[in-house]
């Protein structure tokens, strides 16, 4: 999954107080969100797969939002 020629994603050391200051007061759960966005850099790293992402967080985004229209769907993927 990894491809030297690409750079890695390294976050600031402050991303994360910074993220949660900014969804601080929302009506969603925060801590999904950093979740998520930590994964999402894994993704960008090439540590983890479109499909892997989408799959570990489908039931989470399904009870926080009612339904899962991220663009990550791998084909085939039954969400029933």
């Amino acid at each position: 999954m990894n491809n030297p020629q690409q750079p890695r994603l390294t976050p600031i050391d402050e991303w994360e107080d910074e993220a949660t200051a900014m969804l601080d007061g929302v009506e969603y759960d925060t801590e999904l969100g950093l979740r998520m966005a930590r994964d999402a850099i894994r993704v960008s790293n090439g540590e983890l797969s479109d499909a892997e992402f989408h799959e570990k967080y489908h039931d989470e985004v399904l009870a926080e939002f009612g339904e899962d229209e991220r663009p990550t769907k791998p084909e085939g993927f039954d969400d029933d």
